[in-house]
């Protein structure tokens, strides 16, 4: 008897321990080999939200990581904070941000649990808000923030790769406030 409990436990223990090892083996790995295109996502103009911003992008320290420059405004002033995403597919022409799809997710990590800011390598790569903190500013002014995130890249060939993706930002009952395409940017035009 002690024995076929013994045994069910350990079967059980083993299956816990490879789905443990599992998840940790979908974290995104750190990119490398970023070359130096810039990209930048505006946010398109809608009727129904006062929210405007942008996005620029441009390689990491050595080329490893993506440095991105985040500027929104016109958040609304309900003390909610918002989240922002790296989209899956770009916005059509229509301008609907509800077309962009899922989150840019390629390594199948999900949504399920909360992504955890202290442990980036485990979020979606296009979990933007989750791995580097919420948009939120002081009614009237703009959330101005610079970071480097290591799992995106901007290398066509790499998984990570957002360069022809969207951003979309997120009202706190998760609807899409606003989003813009991410496209080659050349800071002389």
């Amino acid at each position: 008897m002690w024995s076929k409990t013994l045994l069910a436990i350990t079967a059980s223990m083993t299956w816990c321990l490879s789905s443990v090892s599992a998840q940790t083996n979908t974290n995104a790995p750190v990119t490398t080999n970023n070359h130096g295109h810039l990209y930048r996502a505006e946010l398109q103009p809608k009727d129904n939200t006062t929210v405007g911003g942008h996005v620029t992008t441009y390689s990491g320290p050595s080329k490893v990581g993506i440095n991105l420059v985040v500027e929104f405004w016109g958040i609304p002033d309900d003390g909610q904070p918002l989240a922002y995403h790296i989209h899956e597919k770009p916005v059509p022409d229509d301008g609907n941000c509800y077309s962009t799809g899922a989150h840019l997710d390629p390594y199948k990590r999900g949504d399920t649990i909360p992504c955890d800011i202290k442990a980036p390598e485990t979020c979606q790569v296009g979990d933007l808000s989750g791995k580097h903190g919420p948009v939120w500013a002081p009614e009237d002014e703009t959330f101005s923030v610079t970071y480097t995130d290591w799992f995106l890249s901007n290398n066509e060939d790499d998984v990570a790769f957002f360069g022809n993706l969207s951003v979309v930002v997120h009202a706190s009952d998760n609807s899409r406030l606003a989003c813009g395409n991410f496209e080659v940017f050349d800071f002389g035009h």
